[in-house]
């Protein structure tokens, strides 16, 4: 009797006769998601909408679809061009001809890497929709010069230096992969490592690679923190798996259900957060320094409420970039919640970092829901060293393979090019708070910028 109610309450809210009868209430009220709730039970907190969704399609904050209203994004912000323009008066000098976008240098140094782009590879994880495209990426980021991360949980769930499984690449496919195809003088790799990762003592096993030593010795590796990310701050790694991996992970992960005892199709796979207070950060950042001097210090941040003390501690502790990931960030699974309520958005954070970059002596990178070469000018205007693309890369990826990533980095280059040109600099690190306005004078007074009215 409820499912037959349940069935005919939704053919009414799906037709307009039916809408109007049941009136405006009705309307506004989340009907279908609390039927899915009653219909899917602990599913339904995440955004699946078939049971194998999962590590088969990009999930988190939509992409291209239109930014959420519910808070400020950076589509309220313009790039605005001066007519008077010093800087390509300057360039034209040094050129003796009038300067072209494409004379735009867009390279930069980002936590010790150099990069022909203002633009670093996200560190993807395990999901089975990065991981089959991952040595794809991994070539054409090489070959552009461009650094790359590789996620947390990936040598505990494809294997360090070799396959688990036939289809899926190893931890150390995609590191070599990358290492192999780098350009010289340009480039990086920068690993995460998770709190499962670390009981299989994973930066141990990479610091003490032989394969992996020249590029260490060379300075092209480092090792990154994770606190966090946008789509989930505060909140571990959550996955899906089938019974096989359940089986194969079950003494090194949480799972809601003993797959040695209780017999289904899927299981959540659950991953500690961390646990940190200012002491326990510093003390790892010192450890890492001690253990791994040669590597790279990596932090990646989700959207804080405290960013701004976390930040200053790790310039303190000689951290190389410190990195805040927006909470339209993408993520490989997130509760829906938590894509809707938690975290700061992007925006505010640019506005942390134009105060922060003042003061320390760090690196940043940010990051989240970040697509085309506009989104990198913007981010660039507030002080980021580079910004941080995940989802985007993947899309190119299972588009054209290795070379939509390069096509699709190519795009990136150019429309880079073309915002700097414009607004009369010829070095991306030469764009300021001066070349970006704000579509409301409250937004603006918020960042520390102009608004388009004054």
């Amino acid at each position: 009797m409820k499912t037959s109610l349940l069935t005919l309450l939704l053919r009414l809210l799906r037709s307009p006769s039916g809408l109007k009868s049941l009136g405006r209430f009705t309307q506004q009220y989340p009907v279908e998601e609390l039927a899915d709730r009653a219909e899917r039970g602990r599913q339904s907190v995440f955004p699946l909408t078939e049971l194998d969704e999962f590590g088969k399609a990009l999930l988190g904050a939509p992409i291209y679809q239109p930014a959420p209203t519910r808070h400020d994004t950076l589509d309220k912000l313009l790039i605005v061009p001066p007519l008077y323009t010093p800087l390509r008066l300057k360039k034209m000098e040094e050129l003796m001809r009038e300067p072209l976008f494409t004379d735009v240098d867009t390279s930069c140094t980002v936590g010790g890497f150099k990069s022909t782009i203002p633009v670093v590879i996200a560190s993807m994880g395990s999901t089975p929709i990065y991981n089959k495209v991952s040595l794809d990426v991994a070539r054409a980021a090489a070959q552009l010069g461009v650094p790359m991360g590789v996620g947390e949980n990936v040598a505990t769930v494809w294997g360090y230096s070799s396959r688990v499984k036939p289809s899926q690449p190893c931890f150390k496919e995609r590191v070599m992969t990358y290492l192999n195809n780098m350009r010289e003088g340009v480039g990086g790799v920068f690993v995460q490592q998770s709190v499962e990762d670390a009981y299989d003592e994973l930066w141990n096993k990479v610091y003490s690679d032989p394969d992996i030593t020249p590029y260490i010795n060379e300075g092209k590796v480092g090792f990154e923190i994770k606190l966090g990310q946008g789509a989930k701050p505060g909140l571990g790694g959550e996955t899906f798996v089938e019974r096989e991996l359940a089986l194969r992970l079950s003494d090194k992960y949480s799972f809601d259900a003993d797959p040695k005892l209780v017999e289904k199709p899927l299981y959540e796979r659950h991953s500690a957060p961390g646990t940190f207070n200012a002491e326990i950060l510093r003390s790892m950042i010192r450890l890492m320094h001690n253990n791994y001097p040669r590597a790279r210090v990596w932090i990646k941040s989700g959207p804080y409420r405290d960013i701004e003390e976390v930040a200053t501690l790790c310039s303190e502790e000689s951290a190389d970039v410190f990195w805040i990931d927006g909470k339209e960030g993408g993520t490989g699974l997130s509760p829906v919640s938590a894509l809707k309520d938690l975290g700061l958005p992007l925006i505010s954070c640019l506005g942390k970092v134009s105060r922060l970059r003042k003061r320390l002596a760090i690196d940043f990178v940010c990051s989240g829901r970040l697509v085309d070469g506009g989104d990198v000018v913007k981010v660039l205007c507030f002080g980021a060293a580079a910004a941080g693309l995940g989802r985007p890369v993947v899309v190119a990826a299972y588009t054209r393979g290795e070379e939509g990533v390069r096509n699709y980095l190519e795009t990136i280059k150019m429309e880079v090019q073309l915002m700097t040109s414009a607004v009369g600099k010829y070095r991306v690190s030469d764009l300021g708070l001066e070349d970006v306005y704000a579509s409301s004078t409250q937004l603006a007074r918020d960042l520390g910028i102009s608004s388009i009215y004054d």
